[in-house]
């Protein structure tokens, strides 16, 4: 009898024999089984490690992809271990992978971070993480738009207009998920914000003895020698001693998404196979 055409191209995904469980019968897919599976999570990890390693958070969606694709030409080519192409099956795959290796693990991570959020109205500041993240990326956004130089020996002005840059730049609408913080507090952390970024902005100009053995000093001397300007130099430095402080937040938020996701892997694909799948492919 002649071989099915193309029968040897899919050798290469095709499950075999040991797959299937002695006992029960039952089809045990090695490519919805750990390690293997936890590949479809790296894209959701670098989300996650997103604050704290940038851009190169994008590289974590390389390994994500290629599990995704091998599963769903595995899924088109074999019913099982048997080898018999069908369409519909891998437009199937394609739909749960969509929804249960991207969209449903993201959404769960971005949960675990804006729950574990809440842990900042315990500290002493007494607003969440989020709120802190948000303020602190108007203050970096304060710094490059020049406003310390702006208002250089005019302190009470720079106060003034971060603390109304913060204002026009908050949603306190109910459902927000920077809303859980108290107006008061959230002022309160923003003055003491700016004013820190005043002080390290005079320590830079003024260059101390006691600032000069400092890790923010040598910071600004390092992009001095690199060609940059003062003023930029100066924004530089603010930029990264803003960013430093809310290290600890992202974190613990980053921790926090991490452990959502490991607790809704399972109850996610069982979801999305038995639940949404069974509704869209009746």
């Amino acid at each position: 009898m002649l071989k099915p055409i193309g029968v040897k191209i899919q050798q290469g995904f095709r499950a075999d024999k040991d797959d299937i469980n002695p006992i029960t019968g039952e089809y045990n897919d090695p490519l919805m089984k750990m390690p293997l599976r936890g590949a479809a999570f790296s894209n959701e990890v670098g989300e996650g490690l997103r604050p704290l390693i940038g851009s190169y958070a994008t590289l974590t969606w390389i390994p994500a992809l290629l599990y995704i694709g091998a599963d769903i030409y595995d899924k088109y080519k074999n019913d099982q271990t048997e080898y018999s192409p069908d369409s519909k099956r891998g437009l199937k795959q394609a739909v749960f992978q969509g929804m249960a290796s991207i969209i449903f693990p993201l959404v769960a991570v971005k949960a675990g971070q804006n729950l574990i959020s809440l842990l900042g109205l315990k500290s002493s500041d007494k607003i969440t993480i989020n709120m802190q993240e948000h303020i602190s990326n108007l203050a970096c956004s304060f710094v490059a738009n020049g406003k310390m130089h702006k208002y250089k020996g005019r302190d009470e002005e720079c106060v003034k207009d971060f603390l109304e840059t913060v204002s026009d730049n908050i949603d306190f609408r109910f459902g927000n998920r920077l809303h859980f913080s108290k107006q008061e507090n959230i002022e309160k952390y923003s003055e003491k914000t700016v004013r820190d970024l005043i002080e390290m902005y005079k320590d830079l100009h003024e260059s101390s003895e006691a600032f000069i053995n400092s890790k923010w000093y040598t910071n600004y001397q390092q992009a001095r020698v690199k060609g940059q300007t003062k003023n930029v130099a100066v924004k530089s430095v603010l930029s990264k001693y803003q960013q430093n402080k809310n290290l600890k937040g992202k974190i613990i938020k980053t921790i926090g998404g991490f452990i959502t996701l490991a607790m809704a892997i399972k109850p996610i694909d069982t979801f999305v196979e038995n639940v949404l799948l069974d509704k869209i492919f009746k």
